[in-house]
């Protein structure tokens, strides 16, 4: 018997959605973000597992140290 593809939850779709939301805005500014880390803070933030504030602090301090 052949098991049918896991899509994920329906929370991790928006999640997925609102990434490529916002990397399509990013991508109409002429932007990318391709840091790993930086990318996983937006995807912490679009899944709600870390607040805006919060992945705007650990993205500063990663970025330029503050």
């Amino acid at each position: 018997m052949a098991s049918t593809p896991v899509m994920g939850t329906p929370e991790e779709a928006e999640a997925r959605e609102r990434v490529a939301f916002a990397d399509a805005a990013l991508a109409l500014a002429g932007h990318e973000v391709t840091d790993p880390y930086l990318n996983k803070l937006a995807a912490l933030q679009a899944r709600g597992d870390l607040s805006a504030d919060e992945a705007r602090r650990l993205g500063r301090r990663y970025l330029i140290g503050r």
